[in-house]
């Protein structure tokens, strides 16, 4: 019986069922409200307005910190990620106290949301997973959930993704789930290749017209280039038409369902309007030769928010005492940006410099990591550094806890495979 945390006198079964728990429950899309029900709404949520009743909050917080309260004896292997979380707090509280002369409560709540999803940095080190458990619970979640989602639209007349799987609702359906389905899709599929290949035959394709049908570019790009990257590298390593299949369904499978939303859209048979819009933002101004309208918005949004680090040498170094009111903006639309302007760019330094450090441990053991963790830290630096880059992602509890898990476990396997490099 588990009681306080999963001792030594665990068994292997017991070990074995809390990674089950953790892996499903950090990518299982179910959010709930704190009103005490579950997000099942016809129309998605796109902004609460800031009332946190309204907010949608996914089940990876109770994961998360469910996880870290049974891992909890084993907290010594944590000590990278627990020191990380104690300086952002450290700093947070010394612009919080700086940089204005009273306490902002907007920026307390500011504060919770950016360092709640790093738990899931201090859960990922705990983790011990000889047996492959995450890599499998998460195929299990993608094999449940990915199907249902598409063939739901399109029972719907819906070729783009729905947000409504009748029982439940997704949340962030199109900005942020996507992405980390795909990321969850690489982690498994790097790591399960060889014993669930012909489940990754019938999975694959829905996986393509899944990054499709989000209209992400950024979910869109990642699945490309990892699959790409991948298929090279089976066909180096192992049988040509592994790579020959993966690389022909990926080129078929996008193009195909590319053409055929297209066709949807262009005749105004699609059932939903924010598909639309989405699309013509995105995808037919690149086909004229044009920037896609989300990434001008952002441009607009970044130079705001540099302006406003860099107003004084006080903003610069401790924030603003509030953030933007929420009719002016709700975030920068940048990780770094949001948390430099406002916290200062001293609450960027603890995330820096365990980047940092990431890169450098992976750099000094180039010639001795396997495939699965430089295709784990693949996924964290596209994460980290690319997506964070045109999104809030490391203060949205969902693809936050994410991110900041996988690092952590990244970080796991390196202290495990050479041990002396961990400081």
């Amino acid at each position: 019986m588990i009681r306080k945390g999963c001792t030594v006198a665990c068994t292997k079964r017991q070990q074995g069922l809390v990674l089950w728990i953790i892996g499903v429950g950090l990518l299982f899309p179910l959010f709930f409200q704190l009103s005490g029900r579950i997000y099942n709404s016809v129309h998605p949520v796109i902004d609460s307005g800031g009332i946190i009743k309204q907010l949608p909050l996914p089940i990876s917080l109770l994961a998360c910190y469910g996880g870290l309260l049974l891992l909890a004896d084993r907290y010594r292997q944590a000590a990278l990620a627990i020191k990380v979380v104690a300086a952002m707090v450290l700093v947070m509280v010394l612009s919080l106290v700086l940089a204005g002369p009273e306490i902002e409560p907007r920026k307390v709540v500011l504060i919770i949301q950016v360092l709640l999803p790093m738990g899931g940095l201090v859960l990922g080190q705990l983790i011990e997973d000889k047996s492959k458990v995450i890599p499998k619970a998460f195929l299990g979640v993608l094999i449940l959930i990915v199907p249902a989602q598409l063939i739901v639209g399109w029972l719907r007349g819906n070729i783009g993704l729905t947000h409504d799987l009748h029982f439940f609702s997704i949340y962030q359906h199109f900005q942020f789930v996507p992405l980390v389905f795909v990321c969850s899709y690489a982690y498994s599929i790097s790591n399960l290749w060889t014993e669930y290949k012909k489940v990754f035959y019938l999975l694959t394709p829905f996986m393509y017209v899944y990054s499709v049908a989000s209209l992400s570019l950024l979910t869109m790009f990642f699945l490309i280039s990892f699959i790409s990257a991948y298929s090279f590298f089976q066909l180096k390593r192992y049988r040509k038409i592994y790579a020959i299949i993966l690389a022909v369904v990926m080129i078929g499978g996008i193009q195909g369902y590319y053409s055929i939303m297209k066709n949807f859209i262009m005749t105004g048979q699609s059932a939903d309007n924010m598909m639309t819009w989405q699309y013509e933002g995105k995808f037919e101004r690149i086909n004229q030769g044009k920037t896609p309208a989300n990434v001008e918005d952002r441009k607009g949004d970044w130079k705001l928010y540099y302006n406003g680090i860099v107003e004084s040498g006080k903003t610069l170094i401790l924030g603003h005492p509030a953030p933007f009111p929420r009719e002016v903006k709700t975030s920068a639309h940048n990780w770094y940006l949001d948390t430099a302007y406002n916290f200062g760019l001293i609450s960027l330094l603890p995330v820096i410099l365990l980047l940092i450090y990431t890169l450098n441990l992976l750099w000094q053991g180039r010639a001795e990591w396997p495939p699965g963790t430089l295709w784990l830290a693949a996924i964290v630096l596209y994460l980290v550094v690319v997506d964070s880059n045109f999104k809030v992602t490391l203060r949205q509890p969902y693809p936050g806890i994410f991110t900041f898990f996988m690092w952590g476990m990244l970080l796991s396997n390196l202290r495990r495979i050479n041990p002396k490099r961990q400081s």
